[in-house]
């Protein structure tokens, strides 16, 4: 999995976040159905995220100064 799908799953929870507040302000009832999933997308995301960064070779190099 490239850097640019985890990016995508971040923006893709916080922009589901953002729909699932403006449902809430409208008392949708799967409001909170929205939230929890935009959670786990940002979750997901963020951990895919660092773990491309922990494993990147050059970002072992930028520590060993």
């Amino acid at each position: 999995m490239k850097t640019k799908h985890a990016i995508t799953l971040l923006v893709l929870g916080y922009c589901l976040d953002l729909i699932g507040a403006f449902q809430k302000l409208m008392h949708h009832p799967q409001a909170g159905t929205i939230f929890i999933v935009a959670a786990c997308l940002k979750v997901l995301g963020a951990l895919l995220f660092f773990y491309k960064l922990l494993t990147y070779p050059k970002f072992k190099d930028f520590f060993n100064w």
